[in-house]
Protein backbone atom coordinates (compact mmCIF):
# COMPACT_ATOMS: atom_id res chain seq x y z
CA UNK A 1 0.00 0.00 0.00
CA UNK A 2 1.18 3.68 -1.10
CA UNK A 3 1.99 5.75 1.76
CA UNK A 4 -0.58 8.51 0.40
CA UNK A 5 -0.41 10.58 4.05
CA UNK A 6 2.73 11.66 2.43
CA UNK A 7 1.77 12.74 -0.84
CA UNK A 8 2.18 15.99 -2.62
CA UNK A 9 -0.77 17.25 -4.44
CA UNK A 10 1.17 16.69 -7.57
CA UNK A 11 2.00 13.13 -6.63
CA UNK A 12 -1.92 12.92 -6.13
CA UNK A 13 -2.45 14.44 -9.57
CA UNK A 14 -0.59 11.69 -11.41
CA UNK A 15 -1.50 8.53 -9.34
CA UNK A 16 -3.69 6.04 -11.26
CA UNK A 17 -5.61 4.93 -8.15
CA UNK A 18 -6.22 9.05 -6.92
CA UNK A 19 -6.97 9.80 -10.95
CA UNK A 20 -9.60 6.56 -10.84
CA UNK A 21 -11.48 8.76 -8.43
CA UNK A 22 -11.18 12.05 -9.62
CA UNK A 23 -11.51 11.59 -13.16
CA UNK A 24 -13.68 8.35 -13.56
CA UNK A 25 -15.52 7.76 -10.22
CA UNK A 26 -14.74 4.30 -9.67
CA UNK A 27 -16.27 2.96 -6.84
CA UNK A 28 -13.49 0.57 -5.18
CA UNK A 29 -11.15 4.38 -5.69
CA UNK A 30 -14.01 6.74 -4.42
CA UNK A 31 -14.76 4.37 -0.85
CA UNK A 32 -11.11 4.07 -0.89
CA UNK A 33 -10.20 8.13 -0.51
CA UNK A 34 -13.97 9.20 1.20
CA UNK A 35 -12.44 6.95 4.35
CA UNK A 36 -9.13 8.10 3.69
CA UNK A 37 -10.45 11.85 4.04
CA UNK A 38 -11.92 10.87 7.36
CA UNK A 39 -9.02 9.10 8.53
CA UNK A 40 -6.97 11.86 7.36
CA UNK A 41 -8.61 15.68 7.68
CA UNK A 42 -5.78 17.53 7.40
CA UNK A 43 -5.52 15.82 4.31
CA UNK A 44 -8.81 17.13 2.91
CA UNK A 45 -7.74 20.26 1.66
CA UNK A 46 -5.05 18.43 -0.85
CA UNK A 47 -7.77 15.59 -1.79
CA UNK A 48 -10.58 18.36 -2.90
CA UNK A 49 -7.71 20.88 -4.53
CA UNK A 50 -6.08 18.08 -6.53
CA UNK A 51 -9.51 16.85 -7.20
CA UNK A 52 -10.74 20.25 -8.86
CA UNK A 53 -7.15 20.53 -10.84
CA UNK A 54 -8.08 16.94 -12.22
CA UNK A 55 -11.44 17.71 -13.40
CA UNK A 56 -10.61 21.18 -14.99
CA UNK A 57 -8.37 19.50 -16.54
CA UNK A 58 -10.28 17.00 -17.97
CA UNK A 59 -12.91 19.34 -18.81
CA UNK A 60 -10.73 21.70 -21.42
CA UNK A 61 -12.09 22.59 -24.52
CA UNK A 62 -9.92 20.49 -26.15
CA UNK A 63 -9.22 16.71 -24.93
CA UNK A 64 -5.70 16.61 -23.63
CA UNK A 65 -3.54 13.48 -23.72
CA UNK A 66 -1.51 12.08 -20.51
CA UNK A 67 1.44 13.49 -21.29
CA UNK A 68 -0.02 17.18 -21.75
CA UNK A 69 -1.83 16.71 -18.42
CA UNK A 70 1.15 15.63 -16.48
CA UNK A 71 3.23 18.52 -18.40
CA UNK A 72 0.13 21.04 -17.38
CA UNK A 73 0.42 19.85 -14.00
CA UNK A 74 4.06 19.58 -13.15
CA UNK A 75 3.79 23.20 -14.55
CA UNK A 76 1.49 24.34 -12.34
CA UNK A 77 2.56 22.73 -9.18
CA UNK A 78 6.63 24.43 -10.01
CA UNK A 79 5.01 27.48 -10.07
CA UNK A 80 3.14 26.89 -6.89
CA UNK A 81 6.42 26.07 -5.12
CA UNK A 82 8.34 28.96 -6.29
CA UNK A 83 8.80 31.49 -3.04
CA UNK A 84 6.19 30.26 -1.00
CA UNK A 85 6.52 31.59 2.16
CA UNK A 86 2.80 33.14 3.38
CA UNK A 87 0.59 30.20 2.54
CA UNK A 88 -1.60 28.66 -0.02
CA UNK A 89 -3.95 31.84 -0.94
CA UNK A 90 -0.87 33.99 -1.28
CA UNK A 91 0.25 31.25 -3.81
CA UNK A 92 -2.80 31.21 -5.25
CA UNK A 93 -2.59 34.70 -6.30
CA UNK A 94 0.78 34.62 -7.19
CA UNK A 95 0.24 31.75 -10.04
CA UNK A 96 -2.93 33.27 -10.84
CA UNK A 97 -0.60 36.48 -12.34
CA UNK A 98 1.47 33.22 -14.55
CA UNK A 99 -0.39 33.27 -17.97
CA UNK A 100 0.61 29.89 -18.24
CA UNK A 101 -1.46 28.89 -15.38
CA UNK A 102 -4.36 31.41 -15.87
CA UNK A 103 -6.46 28.90 -17.70
CA UNK A 104 -6.17 25.88 -15.73
CA UNK A 105 -6.74 28.23 -12.60
CA UNK A 106 -10.03 30.00 -14.17
CA UNK A 107 -11.42 26.49 -14.70
CA UNK A 108 -10.85 25.68 -11.12
CA UNK A 109 -12.44 28.10 -9.45
CA UNK A 110 -15.66 27.68 -11.76
CA UNK A 111 -15.59 23.94 -10.68
CA UNK A 112 -15.99 25.01 -7.40
CA UNK A 113 -12.31 25.70 -6.14
CA UNK A 114 -13.18 29.04 -5.06
CA UNK A 115 -15.12 26.96 -2.21
CA UNK A 116 -12.37 25.09 -0.85
CA UNK A 117 -10.13 28.48 -0.55
CA UNK A 118 -13.05 30.18 1.10
CA UNK A 119 -12.75 26.70 3.35
CA UNK A 120 -8.91 27.25 4.19
CA UNK A 121 -8.67 30.89 4.72
CA UNK A 122 -12.04 30.53 7.28
CA UNK A 123 -10.15 27.79 8.99
CA UNK A 124 -13.28 25.82 9.21
CA UNK A 125 -13.49 22.09 9.31
CA UNK A 126 -15.30 19.85 7.35
CA UNK A 127 -17.62 17.24 9.21
CA UNK A 128 -16.67 13.83 9.07
CA UNK A 129 -19.42 12.89 6.13
CA UNK A 130 -18.26 15.46 3.88
CA UNK A 131 -19.52 14.10 0.53
CA UNK A 132 -17.51 14.37 -2.13
CA UNK A 133 -18.56 15.46 -5.41
CA UNK A 134 -17.69 13.84 -8.36
CA UNK A 135 -18.59 13.85 -12.36
CA UNK A 136 -16.63 11.06 -14.61
CA UNK A 137 -15.03 10.79 -17.28
CA UNK A 138 -16.73 8.28 -20.00
CA UNK A 139 -15.94 4.15 -18.85
CA UNK A 140 -13.95 2.29 -21.42
CA UNK A 141 -17.43 1.04 -21.97
CA UNK A 142 -18.59 4.45 -23.42
CA UNK A 143 -20.59 4.72 -20.59
CA UNK A 144 -20.86 7.97 -18.31
CA UNK A 145 -21.75 8.29 -14.67
CA UNK A 146 -22.45 11.84 -13.17
CA UNK A 147 -23.09 12.02 -9.51
CA UNK A 148 -23.34 14.80 -7.46
CA UNK A 149 -22.26 14.21 -3.83
CA UNK A 150 -22.25 18.32 -3.17
CA UNK A 151 -25.25 20.11 -1.60
CA UNK A 152 -26.22 22.03 -4.96
CA UNK A 153 -27.95 20.79 -7.85
CA UNK A 154 -26.12 20.57 -10.80
CA UNK A 155 -26.78 20.99 -14.44
CA UNK A 156 -25.75 18.70 -17.63
CA UNK A 157 -26.17 18.74 -20.97
CA UNK A 158 -27.20 15.30 -22.31
CA UNK A 159 -25.84 14.08 -25.53
CA UNK A 160 -28.76 15.45 -27.75
CA UNK A 161 -28.98 18.50 -26.24
CA UNK A 162 -31.68 18.09 -23.75
CA UNK A 163 -30.53 18.87 -20.29
CA UNK A 164 -30.48 17.73 -16.76
CA UNK A 165 -30.45 19.08 -13.35
CA UNK A 166 -29.08 16.34 -11.15
CA UNK A 167 -29.96 16.71 -7.19
CA UNK A 168 -27.68 16.34 -3.92
CA UNK A 169 -26.95 13.35 -3.56
CA UNK A 170 -28.56 11.52 -6.66
CA UNK A 171 -26.89 9.32 -9.45
CA UNK A 172 -27.41 9.63 -13.31
CA UNK A 173 -25.78 7.19 -15.90
CA UNK A 174 -26.25 6.60 -19.87
CA UNK A 175 -24.00 6.63 -22.94
CA UNK A 176 -21.95 9.52 -24.38
CA UNK A 177 -24.04 8.69 -26.98
CA UNK A 178 -27.79 7.83 -27.60
CA UNK A 179 -28.72 5.52 -29.67
CA UNK A 180 -30.45 5.49 -33.04
CA UNK A 181 -33.93 4.74 -31.89
CA UNK A 182 -34.30 5.99 -28.23
CA UNK A 183 -32.70 7.87 -25.74
CA UNK A 184 -31.98 6.28 -22.36
CA UNK A 185 -31.15 7.71 -18.78
CA UNK A 186 -30.70 5.36 -15.77
CA UNK A 187 -31.45 7.56 -11.98
CA UNK A 188 -31.22 7.18 -8.79
CA UNK A 189 -31.78 10.04 -6.52
CA UNK A 190 -33.92 13.17 -7.77
CA UNK A 191 -33.13 14.95 -11.15
CA UNK A 192 -35.17 17.91 -13.17
CA UNK A 193 -35.36 17.04 -17.50
CA UNK A 194 -35.75 19.33 -19.95
CA UNK A 195 -35.69 17.03 -23.56
CA UNK A 196 -35.48 18.21 -26.90
CA UNK A 197 -38.19 17.06 -29.01
CA UNK A 198 -37.57 14.40 -31.21
CA UNK A 199 -40.65 12.22 -32.59
CA UNK A 200 -38.80 9.63 -34.19
CA UNK A 201 -36.49 9.34 -30.38
CA UNK A 202 -38.26 8.67 -27.53
CA UNK A 203 -36.63 9.83 -24.13
CA UNK A 204 -36.46 6.90 -21.38
CA UNK A 205 -35.43 7.70 -17.79
CA UNK A 206 -34.96 4.36 -15.60
CA UNK A 207 -35.46 4.34 -11.85
CA UNK A 208 -35.47 0.91 -10.65
CA UNK A 209 -37.97 -0.69 -12.33
CA UNK A 210 -40.15 2.32 -13.24
CA UNK A 211 -40.07 4.23 -16.78
CA UNK A 212 -40.46 7.39 -17.75
CA UNK A 213 -41.26 7.92 -21.26
CA UNK A 214 -41.72 11.32 -23.14
CA UNK A 215 -40.79 12.91 -26.77
CA UNK A 216 -39.99 16.14 -25.64
CA UNK A 217 -40.89 17.38 -22.20
CA UNK A 218 -39.91 19.09 -18.47
CA UNK A 219 -40.91 16.47 -15.92
CA UNK A 220 -39.18 15.67 -12.84
CA UNK A 221 -38.16 12.26 -11.13
CA UNK A 222 -37.68 11.54 -7.50
CA UNK A 223 -36.46 8.11 -6.99
CA UNK A 224 -34.35 7.78 -3.86
CA UNK A 225 -32.19 5.04 -3.13
CA UNK A 226 -33.62 2.21 -1.20
CA UNK A 227 -36.83 4.05 -1.33
CA UNK A 228 -39.98 1.70 -2.93
CA UNK A 229 -41.94 5.06 -3.69
CA UNK A 230 -41.20 7.16 -6.75
CA UNK A 231 -42.70 10.41 -8.06
CA UNK A 232 -42.67 11.43 -11.72
CA UNK A 233 -44.37 15.19 -12.01
CA UNK A 234 -44.58 16.77 -14.77
CA UNK A 235 -44.40 20.53 -15.69
CA UNK A 236 -45.06 21.15 -19.54
CA UNK A 237 -45.92 18.67 -22.39
CA UNK A 238 -46.81 14.84 -21.37
CA UNK A 239 -45.05 11.68 -20.44
CA UNK A 240 -46.10 8.20 -19.86
CA UNK A 241 -45.04 6.36 -16.84
CA UNK A 242 -44.75 2.26 -16.23
CA UNK A 243 -43.11 -0.82 -14.88
CA UNK A 244 -40.71 -2.43 -16.71
CA UNK A 245 -42.26 -5.85 -15.52
CA UNK A 246 -45.36 -5.00 -17.19
CA UNK A 247 -44.01 -3.97 -20.68
CA UNK A 248 -42.12 -7.55 -20.08
CA UNK A 249 -45.26 -9.21 -19.73
CA UNK A 250 -47.19 -7.67 -22.11
CA UNK A 251 -44.75 -8.07 -24.98
CA UNK A 252 -44.73 -11.95 -23.88
CA UNK A 253 -48.59 -11.96 -24.18
CA UNK A 254 -48.56 -9.82 -27.58
CA UNK A 255 -50.98 -7.30 -25.32
CA UNK A 256 -50.41 -4.18 -26.82
CA UNK A 257 -52.04 -2.87 -24.00
CA UNK A 258 -49.33 -1.85 -20.90
CA UNK A 259 -50.41 -1.41 -17.47
CA UNK A 260 -49.37 2.80 -16.26
CA UNK A 261 -50.52 6.30 -16.40
CA UNK A 262 -50.17 9.48 -18.63
CA UNK A 263 -49.44 12.47 -16.92
CA UNK A 264 -49.93 16.07 -18.40
CA UNK A 265 -49.06 19.42 -17.30
CA UNK A 266 -49.05 19.92 -13.02
CA UNK A 267 -49.86 16.24 -12.84
CA UNK A 268 -47.72 13.68 -10.62
CA UNK A 269 -47.94 9.91 -10.04
CA UNK A 270 -45.99 8.23 -6.76
CA UNK A 271 -45.53 4.57 -7.67
CA UNK A 272 -44.95 2.24 -5.04
CA UNK A 273 -42.96 -0.26 -6.56
CA UNK A 274 -43.40 -3.16 -3.90
CA UNK A 275 -47.46 -2.70 -4.65
CA UNK A 276 -47.22 -1.62 -8.22
CA UNK A 277 -49.56 0.54 -7.67
CA UNK A 278 -49.92 4.22 -9.49
CA UNK A 279 -51.61 7.11 -6.85
CA UNK A 280 -52.22 10.31 -10.10
CA UNK A 281 -52.52 13.59 -8.90
CA UNK A 282 -52.16 17.08 -8.86
CA UNK A 283 -48.86 18.81 -8.17
CA UNK A 284 -48.79 19.88 -5.06
CA UNK A 285 -48.18 23.74 -6.64
CA UNK A 286 -49.10 23.74 -9.73
CA UNK A 287 -47.07 26.63 -12.23
CA UNK A 288 -48.21 28.31 -15.42
CA UNK A 289 -47.16 26.11 -18.66
CA UNK A 290 -45.77 29.06 -20.20
CA UNK A 291 -44.19 30.87 -17.22
CA UNK A 292 -44.04 34.11 -19.51
CA UNK A 293 -48.21 34.65 -19.65
CA UNK A 294 -48.92 38.17 -19.70
CA UNK A 295 -50.73 39.29 -15.99
CA UNK A 296 -53.24 40.57 -18.29
CA UNK A 297 -54.52 37.05 -18.43
CA UNK A 298 -55.04 37.33 -14.67
CA UNK A 299 -56.79 40.49 -14.66
CA UNK A 300 -60.70 40.16 -14.12
CA UNK A 301 -63.21 42.71 -13.92
CA UNK A 302 -66.77 41.38 -13.59
CA UNK A 303 -66.10 39.12 -15.66
CA UNK A 304 -67.73 36.09 -15.90
CA UNK A 305 -67.04 32.50 -13.62
CA UNK A 306 -66.98 30.15 -16.87
CA UNK A 307 -64.30 32.60 -18.71
CA UNK A 308 -62.16 33.07 -15.41
CA UNK A 309 -61.99 28.78 -15.20
CA UNK A 310 -61.57 28.33 -18.73
CA UNK A 311 -58.41 30.68 -18.63
CA UNK A 312 -56.88 29.06 -15.48
CA UNK A 313 -57.61 25.62 -17.13
CA UNK A 314 -55.89 26.57 -20.13
CA UNK A 315 -52.93 28.42 -18.46
CA UNK A 316 -52.27 25.67 -16.02
CA UNK A 317 -53.26 22.44 -18.21
CA UNK A 318 -55.81 21.26 -15.29
CA UNK A 319 -59.26 20.16 -15.69
CA UNK A 320 -62.48 22.26 -13.35
CA UNK A 321 -65.84 20.47 -12.57
CA UNK A 322 -68.62 22.70 -11.71
CA UNK A 323 -71.70 23.38 -12.39
CA UNK A 324 -72.61 25.61 -15.10
CA UNK A 325 -76.07 26.33 -14.27
CA UNK A 326 -75.62 26.09 -10.52
CA UNK A 327 -72.42 29.59 -11.24
CA UNK A 328 -73.80 31.31 -14.56
CA UNK A 329 -74.93 34.67 -12.78
CA UNK A 330 -71.40 34.77 -11.04
CA UNK A 331 -68.48 37.23 -11.89
CA UNK A 332 -65.47 37.85 -10.57
CA UNK A 333 -63.02 41.13 -10.16
CA UNK A 334 -59.80 39.93 -8.82
CA UNK A 335 -55.59 40.81 -10.22
CA UNK A 336 -54.38 37.69 -9.90
CA UNK A 337 -51.41 37.36 -11.65
CA UNK A 338 -48.64 36.09 -9.51
CA UNK A 339 -50.76 34.56 -7.08
CA UNK A 340 -50.40 30.60 -6.72
CA UNK A 341 -52.94 28.34 -7.73
CA UNK A 342 -54.40 27.12 -4.77
CA UNK A 343 -54.83 31.02 -3.38
CA UNK A 344 -56.67 31.95 -6.47
CA UNK A 345 -59.07 28.96 -6.03
CA UNK A 346 -59.74 29.96 -2.48
CA UNK A 347 -60.31 33.38 -3.45
CA UNK A 348 -62.30 32.85 -6.16
CA UNK A 349 -64.51 30.72 -3.92
CA UNK A 350 -64.99 32.77 -1.42
CA UNK A 351 -65.99 35.43 -3.48
CA UNK A 352 -68.82 33.57 -5.09
CA UNK A 353 -69.99 31.35 -1.73
CA UNK A 354 -68.50 28.07 -3.04
CA UNK A 355 -65.68 25.68 -2.22
CA UNK A 356 -63.21 23.52 -3.97
CA UNK A 357 -61.64 19.94 -3.68
CA UNK A 358 -58.70 18.26 -5.36
CA UNK A 359 -60.09 14.85 -6.78
CA UNK A 360 -57.82 12.61 -8.33
CA UNK A 361 -56.02 15.34 -11.16
CA UNK A 362 -58.87 17.66 -11.17
CA UNK A 363 -60.38 20.96 -9.24
CA UNK A 364 -63.96 20.25 -8.31
CA UNK A 365 -65.98 23.30 -7.35
CA UNK A 366 -69.49 23.19 -5.68
CA UNK A 367 -71.47 25.86 -3.55
CA UNK A 368 -75.23 27.57 -4.26
CA UNK A 369 -73.91 29.84 -6.53
CA UNK A 370 -74.85 33.38 -7.25
CA UNK A 371 -78.15 35.21 -6.48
Amino acid sequence: MKNYETYTIDELLTDDWFLAWAKYDQPDARLFWQEFGQKYPDRRADLLLAKDMAEALLRRPRPLSDEQVLSEVNQIMRLTRQDRPVGMWWSLQRVARKPAAQLAILAILLLGGLAVWRWLVAGSNLPENTPFASVSAPSADGWINQVNGTSQPVSLTLPDGSQMTLQPQSHARYPISFQAAQREVWLTGEAFFSVVHNAHRPFLVHSGSLITRVLGTRFRVHAPAGNAQITVSVQSGKVSVYDQRDLNAARRDKNRQVPGVILTANQQVVYDAQRTSYQKELVAQPRLIDPTVAPEQFEFQDTPIPTVFDRIEKNYGITIQYDAATFRQCTLTAALAGVPLHDQLGLICASIGASYQIVDTQVVITGRGCM
